[in-house]
């Protein structure tokens, strides 16, 4: 059997390409924390990996709605912050005050990619980790079992949502 292969036109090539690019630069700008002495280093790396990714996946990347990022960029820092500080105080005082256990949740998202990004940004919320995931759900892990994260992971799920421009209704029940 031939294998067909999809012909992608050349300017599309290059704007995959250009927005693998800048995506991996803003990631490597964010790992060496801005210095400028690192990207001789960065530019062959960034190059190499938008190069790989672009080889890696698939045929077209999923659209990125431009207020769902702005939006998801500022929850990511608020919530980083507040998951750390949340994580100290609870570990780091007197009385060590966690209960670990773990709670299911039911993912309603269908977008591939938007599921995958759900599961990956978890841990971003206080005192939670996604351990598994099996079908529609996901097991978190929890620090304290006895907080209730339905609330923080619908919040989470409809911004995934907003971020990949899914309706809306694909977040409720």
């Amino acid at each position: 059997m031939a294998h067909t292969r999809l012909q992608v036109r050349p300017p599309v090539a290059a704007a995959r390409f250009l927005a693998h690019l800048a995506v991996l630069a803003g990631i490597w700008w964010l790992f060496v924390q801005g210095r400028a002495d690192a990207w001789l280093v960065g530019v062959p790396v960034v190059l190499l990996a938008a190069l790989v990714s672009i080889r890696l996946s698939g045929p077209a990347m999923p659209r990125i709605s431009p207020v769902g990022l702005l939006a998801f960029l500022a929850v990511f820092l608020r919530e980083s912050f507040a998951g750390g500080v949340d994580v100290a105080r609870r570990t780091l005082g007197r009385r060590l005050r966690i209960q670990p256990g773990f709670r299911s949740y039911r993912i309603r998202l269908r977008d591939r990619a938007a599921r995958v990004m759900l599961v990956n940004c978890i841990s971003l919320l206080p005192g939670t980790l996604a351990a598994t995931l099996e079908g529609d759900r996901v097991e978190v892990h929890m620090l304290d079992e006895r907080d209730d994260p339905e609330p923080q992971l619908l919040r989470l799920e409809q911004l995934v949502a907003r971020l990949f421009g899914l309706p809306r209704e694909g977040t409720d029940d």
